[in-house]
């Protein structure tokens, strides 16, 4: 079983209390990948939900089949594969960037233990929400970089 403290660094853990952290411990299993593994695919059925230990994992999207491009990088504490928790395909890329330790529990056990658990299910649904509010703010900001560099666009702004 994986120990409460390792649970508690991961972000949408850390607000749990002891008695949540021991309800959801047994279902999760710590995995480790190798330097440019695949961990899923996009389009490929959610069936787990990720928690990285260590190491560093990569979010990309492929635009075209010379074109792929970098959603962003995941850090020890994140979390990736939300698509698990919506019942929805994976919607890019995971890859490992280095040697990773990866908590990882699936799809349909975490979400029955949220749905049982009202009050973890909101702690945790609180944690993802500030997540993905964090990367979305982040892609946008790249996103409005670019346009606003852009040699064409940067004529206009003037």
């Amino acid at each position: 079983m994986i120990p409460k403290e390792d649970l508690q660094k991961i972000i949408i853990m850390e607000t749990l209390t002891d008695d949540m952290l021991e309800k959801i411990a047994p279902a999760i299993q710590l995995i480790q990948v190798g330097d440019q593994e695949t961990i899923f695919e996009e389009g490929e059925k959610a069936d787990r939900f990720y928690m990285l230990k260590s190491g560093k994992i990569l979010l990309e999207k492929q635009i075209s089949s010379n074109v792929t491009v970098s959603l962003g990088a995941i850090k020890p504490g994140y979390s990736f594969g939300w698509s698990a928790i919506f019942g929805e395909p994976y919607s890019f890329l995971a890859v490992s960037a280095e040697e990773s330790e990866i908590f990882t529990i699936e799809s349909d056990t975490i979400v029955s233990v949220l749905e049982s658990d009202h009050s973890m299910g909101f702690l945790v649904m609180g944690s993802l929400t500030r997540m993905m509010k964090n990367r979305m703010t982040r892609i946008e900001e790249q996103f409005l970089r670019a346009i606003r560099e852009h040699p064409d666009i940067e004529s206009l702004l003037i």
